[in-house]
């Protein structure tokens, strides 16, 4: 039985570190909120991250930016979520089409929410990255290449 499900593990294993490799190539997304009670919050997510804020009567709202274009990333839509309870699920409750640096744009939902994004950040760059120096420590394929020589 151990030998079945061991397949099963190494593949979810592989995926999880894919996502993960992904999302730290991601660039960074930084979005202006404006709560219904007038109060502003920054929240910053990967693109196609999630970046939560909780307003003062303890419900969770959820906003994921994703990037519709290329370098410079102007086109951003940023979908807003209300987080799962115990008596319902996380549910969509819309999306507002936004771009980089550009005015808040009012959301249409219930609550709304004044959303904008003034910035968009590369990703974080990392000190070995090809996808082959996993495992390796720094200067382990240069170590390797002079062996050859």
């Amino acid at each position: 039985m151990a030998r079945k499900s061991l397949p099963v593990t190494l593949v979810a294993v592989l995926l999880i570190g894919a996502i993960a490799a992904a999302q730290a190539h991601a660039p960074v997304v930084t979005m202006s909120v404006t709560l219904p009670d007038g109060r502003t919050q920054e929240l910053t997510a990967t693109e196609s991250g999630l970046a939560t804020l909780t307003l003062k009567d303890g419900t969770e709202y959820g906003f994921r930016p994703t990037i519709q274009d290329s370098s410079p990333w102007n086109r951003i839509v940023v979908t807003v979520f209300k987080s799962a309870t115990t008596s319902s699920p996380t549910t969509v409750l819309g999306e507002i089409e936004l771009r980089r640096g550009g005015p808040a744009m009012e959301s249409k939902t219930n609550p709304p929410f004044k959303v904008s994004v003034p910035k968009v950040s590369a990703p974080t760059s990392q000190t070995e990255s090809s996808p082959n120096a996993i495992g390796r420590p720094a200067g382990a394929l240069a170590n390797a290449t002079e062996s050859y020589r």
